[in-house]
C-alpha cells in the first residue's frame, strides 16, 4: 500500500499524519509551503485539489484520492484493518463516533 499525504504547513493534514503513525501504516509526505504574504497554498497543490486545500490523501494502490479530514479519517479506519474501528456495542459506537468527529469541531 502506498499512501501519499499532500501536507500543507499549518493545516489539518497534521491530524492525518498523526493517525497514520497511530495505525502504523506506511506513507509518504508531499510537502507544500504557504505563501508568506498571503498564507495561501501554492499553485502546485491546486493540481491535486481544485481549491488548493489540504489534507489530500492518495492511495496509489487503489487509485483513490480523498479530500476532507473527516473523509480521510474514515477511509484510514477502513484501511487500518479494524485497529481503530468502532466497538461492537451501540453505546460504544456512539462514543466512538463522537470522538471520531470531535477534532473537526476544534
Amino acid at each position: 500500500m502506498t499512501l501519499i499525504v499532500h501536507h500543507l504547513e499549518n493545516s489539518r493534514s497534521q491530524r492525518i499524519l498523526w493517525m497514520l503513525e497511530e495505525l502504523g501504516l506506511p506513507y509518504e509526505i508531499k510537502r507544500y509551503e504557504r505563501n508568506k504574504q498571503t498564507m495561501l497554498a501554492p499553485p502546485e497543490l491546486k493540481r491535486i485539489h481544485p481549491l488548493g486545500k489540504s489534507p489530500v490523501l492518495e492511495d496509489t494502490e487503489l487509485g483513490d484520492v480523498i479530500v476532507e479530514t473527516g473523509a480521510i479519517v474514515e477511509y484510514l479506519v477502513e484501511r487500518g484493518d479494524g485497529r481503530l474501528g468502532p466497538p461492537a456495542h451501540r453505546d460504544g459506537v456512539l462514543r466512538y463516533r463522537q470522538f471520531l468527529h470531535y477534532a473537526e469541531g476544534r
